[in-house]
């Protein structure tokens, strides 16, 4: 009996204590966007589409719904029951690899399979198709509720996002393509928001006072993958993928690793580390800035005007939860201690949000008693 006490108590303690997906694999699903576009109907700006697109090579879909931002087995629905799309699966996908990766310097191989989530993709159009103006709309926003299994919410940790396009930078998606090319659609930047309730799910997470900036990736800083930039080289108006990003796709990364040998590895993710922000049930994604294309200065200036530049996509989305900490851990360092107890003060009236400890949307008393209850736990 002890045994099997034992043996109980240990599967709690590594059920409690790993990290998890609860966005992903199976996990979550879409809570709402800021607009969407009629099912099978071409969209009208700062809509999300939903309309299927099918490859030429290997006649699979590659998109474009919000569903296919994330990995899941079935047919998701938003709060206000409209049909998001499919989520993408782990069907493999064939990929045919364009010419210029499997000859010398990269040798991969023909062909190469990758997850049907990592093919599909999920967009809205946030940019103008103008000759000389390219320009963004405005920006554009995707609610995630996560694995609703723990109803006090999550530890979040990590927010992930695969932010480029599989099949423009590593498919022969047509006869005639020889090359990677840039995948236009990839976002310049993307604000990451989280909430422990979302009353209202129609809201702007960037004005609505639930919601949390915790991060943002952009091509800026290096966070997200440049995969669109101007070469005079070769004069490509629809840009060109980056040598430095082609060496990273084929090992030149901390792991080297080639993409065709581990394609769901997450080193091709964009991670936003979080910390601090327990009891989340909801993850939201800001697209302020449009796409890579119109963020650069020649190609937003470019007499192009392909329909595909008017997007932004993204492929992947996954949330990584952590253990708890201590009761009264605010900032989720795992140590009730001195900045704890500060994170309450500052907050102290407040409604809600950061220092609200026991998650009665006010930081009061309650709080403050919490914290000094369990000092110096964990630490």
């Amino acid at each position: 009996m002890r045994t099997i006490l034992a043996l109980g108590l240990t599967s709690v303690l590594v059920a409690t204590t790993c990290a998890q997906v609860v966005l992903g694999n199976g996990n979550g699903g879409i809570r709402a966007v800021n607009a969407l576009a009629t099912a099978g109907q071409q969209e009208q700006p700062l809509e999300w589409s939903r309309r299927d697109f099918t490859d030429n090579t290997n006649s699979e879909i590659f998109g474009f719904f919000p569903a296919y931002t994330i990995r899941s087995d079935d047919v998701l629905f938003d709060f206000f029951g409209n049909n998001m799309g499919f989520g993408g699966a782990t069907t493999p996908v064939t990929i045919t690899t364009v010419d210029s990766l499997r000859s010398a310097p990269y040798n991969w191989p023909t062909n190469f399979t990758v997850p049907q989530y990592l093919f599909r993709q999920g967009g809205a159009y946030t940019n103008r198709n103008d000759s000389g103006d390219h320009g963004v709309i405005g920006p554009v926003w995707i609610k995630y509720e996560l694995d609703d299994s723990n109803p006090n919410g999550w530890n979040v940790t990590k927010v992930q996002v695969f932010a480029w396009d599989v099949r423009d930078i590593t498919h022969k998606s047509s006869a005639t393509k020889t090359r990677s090319f840039s995948d236009t659609a990839a976002p310049f930047r993307i604000d990451v928001y989280v909430a422990q309730n979302d009353p209202n799910p129609a809201s702007d997470p960037q004005s609505d006072p639930n919601w949390t900036l915790v991060g943002t990736l952009s091509k800026a800083d290096g966070t997200l993958p440049n995969v669109c930039e101007w070469d005079p080289n070769t004069g490509n108006t629809f840009g060109e993928c980056p040598q430095a990003t082609l060496d990273y796709l084929n090992g030149n990364n901390s792991l080297g690793l080639k993409f065709y040998e581990d394609p769901t590895n997450e080193i091709w993710y964009s991670t936003l580390n979080v910390s601090g922000q327990s009891g989340i049930k909801y993850v939201a994604l800001v697209i302020p800035q449009g796409n890579q294309y119109g963020a650069d200065a020649t190609l937003n200036a470019s007499n192009r005007t392909n329909n595909s530049l008017r997007y932004t996509n993204i492929t992947d989305v996954r949330v990584i939860a952590g253990p708890e900490g201590p009761e009264g851990d605010v900032n989720g360092d795992g140590c009730v201690d001195d900045a704890d107890l500060l994170i309450v003060l500052f907050n102290f009236g407040n409604a809600g949000g950061d220092g609200d400890v026991n998650r009665d949307n006010l930081v009061d008393d309650a709080d403050l008693l919490i914290v000094l209850f369990n000092f110096g736990s964990g630490c």
